[in-house]
């Protein structure tokens, strides 16, 4: 890691002989940075509707209606995304790559998150897909994600990101990308901080980097309570 990067550096975490660094700032502006591996989920251009307001609907049998998540816009995602700064990294793991394949290796493997499992709705996409820069087969993860309907450790809890990534799909793609133990990853687009706490979980070091105050606030609040149970158990 680079000196100018250290200097930026804001909250740093150790747990055993792993560690959590996280930065506050743009990620294209602290470059160069050193990992082993980038595994995000990038802001690619789909100007995402995060403020849903209250739905029109109600539940059955009440007069209540629902409240829809007003998340913080994700920074970034008003501009088309442009992969090229992390395509040399020696391992590399892009969620959304559907909408910007064309600036993409053709024939590599793919990852694809099934977020339904049966359940049919009509306001989100069913699934989504993740690039990588290795030949391989297609694999696919499902656990579902609609609504109040988690499945796996998020299950009862409200999302605080308007993309939130389980932890389980993120500690599946640091093993079908094959990252070391021990190996660092970067995400320049940290968010909530999930791919943090699945590679502390999995005995990684983690670099992020999160341009939105809230959300990197978040992030660190996340990654503490993680490296403090690693301690308490």
């Amino acid at each position: 890691m680079t000196a100018e990067v250290e200097s930026t550096a804001l909250r740093k975490f150790n747990r055993g002989n792993v560690s959590a660094t996280l930065y506050l700032g743009d990620c294209l502006e602290l470059l160069p940075i050193e990992a082993d591996a980038v595994i995000t989920d990038p802001p690619y251009g789909i100007k995402l509707q995060t403020r849903n307001g209250t739905r029109g609907n109600t539940p059955p049998h009440s007069n209540r209606k629902l409240t829809a998540n007003n998340w913080r816009p994700v920074l970034g995602d008003d501009q088309p995304f442009d992969p090229s700064p992390w395509l040399e990294y020696p391992i590399v793991v892009l969620w959304g790559a559907n909408c910007y394949c064309d600036k993409l290796t053709r024939g590599m493997k793919w990852l694809v998150w099934d977020k339904r499992e049966g359940v049919m709705q009509n306001d989100n996409s069913d699934c989504e897909m993740a690039w990588t820069n290795q030949k391989g087969l297609l694999r696919i993860h499902r656990q579902l994600w609609a609504g109040l309907l988690q499945r796996g450790e998020e299950n009862g809890q409200a999302r605080i990101h308007p993309t939130q990534k389980p932890v389980a799909l993120m500690a599946l793609c640091l093993e079908e990308a094959k990252v070391p133990e021990g190996a660092t990853v970067l995400d320049p687009y940290m968010g909530s901080g999930t791919t943090g706490i699945a590679c502390l979980r999995t005995n990684r070091n983690f670099i992020g980097i999160e341009k939105d105050p809230t959300y990197f606030k978040i992030a660190c609040d996340r990654i503490e309570r993680e490296v403090n149970q690693g301690v308490m158990f």
